[in-house]
Parts: structure tokens; C-alpha cells; sequence
């Protein structure tokens, strides 16, 4: 197939393998860049012209981490790969070509997900977890995005604004506030690819937007476009797999 598709922020970060040999580049502000066979794909914190482009065979196979699982496996400081398509040489993941040999001769996907579970796992140590505090205080902030301000959460918390910050950029990839402020729109976004709404105004109502005009701002922030816009132009590597 031929794919130019736009790439809309996501709250993950990812780990994606080419297993076919068909070359895929990064088309950033008008410029190609081609891709490394195996690449990692960081948070973004706005929207920026950046296509995925290629032409034939495609056979694609990714890893879809934790918003704040992600440092545990690779102990680089997430907030590296902020805004960033960077191959895994680029990183010193070593482990990834030997990967990626074994993931093309698997026979099925069962087997190529025994691959990654196996040796995504060899990779942990149990020094470099993510602190369980900064878990509980994640959890905590993910789920009340919509109706707690971040100074108020780090008073009720006793945590200063500093050191909430610099764990949401070590574990995380973005600040606290810019975390917030995606994952509101992916929920958004969500909606909007399903149909699951009669008007913005109930989008911006089910997410905590002040009103929909402040609800299209955030949404140009990260999609690039008024949500109308967006669905008419249906190019997005979301809306061709409708992801959730």
C-alpha cells in the first residue's frame, strides 16, 4: 500500500519494528527523513506537520508502553524523547537487531509476542522501577485531569511543583500539566473517531472543557485543526486503524 498519513500525538510512547523491506521515512515540516528499521516514537507536547510516508509491502509490528512504564526498560530519562522519532541505534538498543531478526522468522504473531514479552522482560531491573510513590501520585492526577489544578494537587500531596515536575519528566516524557492536557485530548479524540457524541459541546462537557471553544483550541493544539476539519480530511494514521 501507499501510506502518507498524518502522525497525531499520543500519550504513549512507542517501540515500533519494520519487519518488511519496504523503506519508511518521516516527513517533518516538508522534509524527508528516513526511519530506522526499528524506532522509537516520544510524546509530543503540540502538534507538528510530521507525516509517515511509504510505498509497498508493510508489515509492522509495535509496543504500546504505559504512559509511565516506559523508563523501567530502557533507564533513559523519558523526556529524551520528547518530540523525537529516534532509531534505536540513536539510543544504543543493541538488543533490538537481534530482535528484529528473530520477530521476521517467527511463523505467527503469537510467536513474535513471545519474542518481545521475552526479551522486553530480560531488560528489567528491579533498581530502576518507577518509585511507587510517583505511581500513586500519577494515578491520582490521571484520573482527576478534568477538575484539580496541578498546585492544588501538589498542596494536597505535600510535593512542591519542582519535584512533581522532574518525575513527570523522568517517567514520563512531558510536564504534568502538558500529560494532563494530551491525555484529556486523546479521550477527546476517541470520541471523535467513533462518532460517540451529537455535538462538540457534549465532547467538551465529558471532558472537562470549559466550553468548546476551549475544547477546538486544545484540539488544534495537538491535532493541528478544528475537530471538523480533521474528520472531513480523514488522514490520520488514528482514523486508518480508529486506535483507542
Amino acid at each position: 500500500m501507499q501510506l502518507n498519513h498524518k502522525i497525531i500525538p499520543q500519550r504513549n510512547i512507542n517501540l515500533r519494528f519494520n519487519l518488511s523491506e519496504t523503506p519508511q521515512y518521516i516527513c517533518l515540516d516538508g522534509k524527508e527523513q528516513l526511519l530506522e528499521e526499528v524506532f522509537f516514537s516520544g510524546l509530543q507536547d503540540h502538534f507538528r506537520n510530521a507525516y509517515l510516508k511509504l510505498n509497498g509491502k508493510v508489515d509492522m509490528l509495535g509496543v504500546c508502553f504505559l504512559p509511565e512504564g516506559f523508563f523501567p526498560f530502557f533507564k533513559i530519562p523519558v523526556s529524551e524523547f520528547k518530540n523525537q522519532w529516534l532509531g534505536v541505534r540513536e539510543v544504543g538498543f543493541i538488543l533490538a537487531t537481534r530482535m528484529t531478526e528473530r520477530l521476521k522468522e517467527a511463523p505467527n504473531v503469537v510467536e513474535r509476542l513471545t519474542i518481545l514479552e521475552s526479551d522486553l522482560l530480560s531488560l528489567l531491573d528491579d533498581r530502576n522501577y518507577t518509585p511507587e510513590n510517583f505511581r500513586k501520585l500519577f494515578n491520582v492526577l490521571k484520573g482527576n485531569e478534568n477538575s484539580i489544578q496541578i498546585a492544588e494537587f501538589c498542596q494536597r500531596n505535600n510535593i512542591s511543583m519542582r519535584q512533581l515536575e522532574r518525575m513527570y519528566n523522568k517517567y514520563v516524557g512531558v510536564s504534568a500539566m502538558t500529560f494532563c492536557t494530551l491525555n484529556r485530548f486523546q479521550n477527546s479524540l476517541n470520541q471523535v473517531l467513533h462518532s460517540d457524541y451529537s455535538k462538540l459541546s457534549d465532547i467538551a462537557f465529558d471532558n472537562g472543557y470549559f466550553d468548546q471553544m476551549h475544547f477546538i483550541k486544545d484540539f488544534k493544539r495537538f491535532a493541528g485543526d478544528t475537530p471538523k476539519s480533521f474528520v472531513h480530511q480523514n488522514n490520520s494514521i488514528l482514523q486508518i486503524g480508529k486506535l483507542t
